[in-house]
């Protein structure tokens, strides 16, 4: 009698996921800004291109280790799909070169802003495999990057430290 419950949950999980819309499922040329917000719901931040239409960036995963950006042109059709926190994205930052703005641009929003007495820092939760790492930009008071650092996220990195 006890599995009717478990079978229940069990369908009611899986119908769940199935409802649920992966970014990368979304393809441009094809998709609509209607049809994006239909699968994938309001996104986390939205931007203003230069060149007329928008960006639209969706923080995903656990802890928001995925952040995707879509490019959403004039006629409201989706023009691009990015993953933004790539090790070759998280690795264009350059110490002395790259820009708050183009951290911004290359990475998207960071999960948060430190200010230290002379330094600024952003960091952002980023797959690092096999575990999770926190990737952490440093800034200058003149808004150009001047350093970067890799840590380990000990609280989500899949290791339990307290078993034998």
């Amino acid at each position: 009698m006890r599995t009717l419950p478990f079978f229940a949950s069990l369908l009611l999980v899986i119908g769940t996921l199935a409802g649920c819309a992966m970014p990368g499922s979304i393809v441009p040329g094809q998709a609509t800004a209607d049809e994006l917000l239909q699968k994938l719901g309001k996104p986390t931040a939205t931007r203003t291109q230069a060149q007329g239409g928008e960006s639209w960036e969706y923080v995903y995963g656990p802890a928001g280790t995925e952040t995707w950006r879509f490019d959403i042109d004039r006629n409201r059709r989706v023009s691009s799909a990015t993953q933004l926190l790539t090790h070759e994205r998280l690795y264009q930052v350059v110490p002395g070169v790259t820009t708050e703005a183009q951290v911004r641009e290359l990475l998207g929003p960071p999960r948060e802003i430190y200010s230290f007495r002379e330094e600024k820092a952003w960091e952002w939760n980023a797959s690092m495999s096999p575990n999770t790492g926190v990737f952490v930009v440093r800034f200058g008071p003149d808004g150009r990057a001047t350093g970067v650092n890799v840590l380990m996220d000990f609280l989500h990195d899949g290791n339990d430290m307290d078993s034998p």
